[in-house]
């Protein structure tokens, strides 16, 4: 059962005032997400839980990140509009986009913003190297995140090309996950962004606490990156191989 409660004293508890209208929008987007996910592979989350681990969990963003009016937001591997779509729920006032490889995510998405009544969204189907590339997204957005469970040595190289210099790059791990930072701390720095700061964000109602990492870019990308995925994929297997030799 969805708690309209639950999630409003959990967005307290992390800064966020969600009036009546935004938590019916986010009742209906947790609706709306398990009636497709019937027929559609969105989510393995029961309905119960959505709200702590679909909708608060996104929201921890904001322990590393404050929204402004206007800012151009990028979800990197959405799926089904996580982190990205709670934020814009939460902060109309920022311009999101959203991207995904996949065909299945945009089906849903597009669809359900329109219902949202939710504005201000680009829907980028294509993968992350190939549209950080292309000028009209390379360097364009003011904050880019990825709640994803690749490396962070390939979500660093599928994700800070988008950034502007000045802007920041979000991605949500968990706490054991830690030594993935100093792994990819190399690449972060090649790729323009500042030293990773870590912030642990416990996620309200739960004993989950997200690993928020953040970077400012403050360089340039070189013009290479992003490179081939299966590059990228085939360097950052190596930590895990030598993570499982130790």
């Amino acid at each position: 059962m969805f708690s309209r409660d639950l999630l409003r004293t959990g967005a307290e508890a992390l800064g966020i005032v969600l009036d009546k209208s935004r938590l019916e929008q986010f009742a209906l987007y947790a609706h709306r997400l398990y009636e497709a996910n019937q027929h559609m592979n969105l989510t393995s989350v029961p309905l119960e839980e959505a709200v702590i681990r679909h909708f608060l969990d996104s929201l921890t963003v904001t322990r590393a990140w404050t929204p402004f009016a206007g800012a151009q937001v990028l979800d990197v591997g959405t799926g089904a509009g996580f982190p990205g779509l709670p934020l814009k729920i939460a902060f109309p006032e920022i311009r999101l986009a959203l991207l995904d490889s996949r065909h299945d995510p945009f089906l849903f998405l597009r669809p359900l913003c329109e219902e949202l009544g939710v504005t201000d969204v680009e829907f980028i189907h294509a993968r992350a190297e190939e549209a950080a590339r292309q000028a009209r997204w390379r360097e364009g957005f003011d904050m880019v995140t990825a709640r994803a469970v690749a490396h962070l040595w390939a979500l660093a190289e599928w994700t800070l090309p988008f950034a502007r210099v000045g802007g920041s790059v979000v991605w949500m791990k968990r706490p054991s996950q830690q030594e993935e930072v100093e792994q990819a701390r190399e690449q972060i720095l090649r790729l323009g962004g500042a030293e990773p700061e870590m912030v642990e964000a416990p996620v309200p109602h739960s004993d989950i606490v997200n690993l928020l990492v953040r970077s400012v870019k403050v360089a340039t990308t070189p013009a290479q990156y992003p490179r081939a995925t299966a590059r990228v994929l085939r360097e950052a297997r190596r930590f895990r191989s030598a993570s499982e030799d130790a």
